[in-house]
């Protein structure tokens, strides 16, 4: 983005980003199960989940050469380093497995949002953005966004089970601009996963914003990283003015 585009849309991921699963919950079940876990294995896991997401995917996006699914090589590595972290023995990991992907595969279960979401998204309506998301989802993050009163607020749900394509492929960026009727320079995406999102985004001209509330990155990352979404308006303001006059 050239500095000083005036700022017309602004995009987000979903889960992560918007909404977060209760792993305290799943933590609990599986030592219930046998298997003491806490929240900070989960956060573990899921920084080593980004980490080998990373090594997969940026190559190929320097090469412009995206797999059609590559969020699962995320979730494999984020599921096989909870189960070395709880040392569940091979012969279990099967049961442990699905008893993971059941509850995350759950609606009720993506349903934390942090304080500072809401407000966010007020401040940001106000300023008369169009505020889209854009999930790579199983079909439900509609549904889902409208079931912790945050639906409303967005004008565009792409979801990429139901519109065919899924970050990084650019495409999907592309449909939320031309829904929103902006070029790439007057919009901004905001996502979790730097090579997904950020990746994907620059693929498709849209400067991106790193989510990243537990510590995944650092600042070696090539765009704008914040911890909390206080932090989004004075990136936005570096990024370009808004829309209001």
């Amino acid at each position: 983005m050239t500095i000083g585009t005036r700022l017309r849309a602004i995009f987000f991921d979903a889960g992560s980003t918007l909404i977060y699963p209760r792993v305290g919950e799943l933590a609990g079940e599986l030592t219930a199960f046998g298997f003491p876990a806490s929240v900070e294995d989960f956060r573990m896991a899921e920084c080593m989940g980004k980490r080998k997401l990373e090594e997969f995917l940026w190559p190929k996006i320097e090469s412009r050469e995206i797999p059609p699914q590559a969020d699962s090589i995320y979730w494999l590595e984020y599921v096989r380093a909870l189960l070395d972290r709880l040392c569940v023995p091979l012969h279990l990991h099967g049961d442990v497995t699905r008893r993971i992907v059941e509850r995350f595969r759950d609606l009720r279960f993506w349903s934390e949002v942090f304080p500072d979401t809401e407000p966010l998204l007020q401040t940001l309506r106000t300023q008369r953005y169009y505020l889209g998301v854009i999930s790579n989802s199983i079909g439900t993050i509609e549904e889902q966004l409208g079931c912790v009163g945050l639906a409303s607020y967005f004008r565009t749900v792409l979801d990429s089970a139901l519109v065919g394509v899924e970050k990084p492929n650019p495409g999907i960026f592309q449909m939320a601009l031309d829904r929103a009727q902006v070029s790439a320079q007057e919009a901004v995406f905001v996502g979790d996963l730097y090579a997904t999102d950020i990746g994907g985004a620059h693929l498709a001209g849209i400067a991106g914003v790193l989510m990243d509330r537990f510590g995944a990155y650092d600042d070696s990352v090539a765009c704008p990283r914040i911890t909390s979404f206080d932090a989004l308006p004075e990136v936005l303001g570096q990024l370009g003015p808004t829309i209001l006059p």
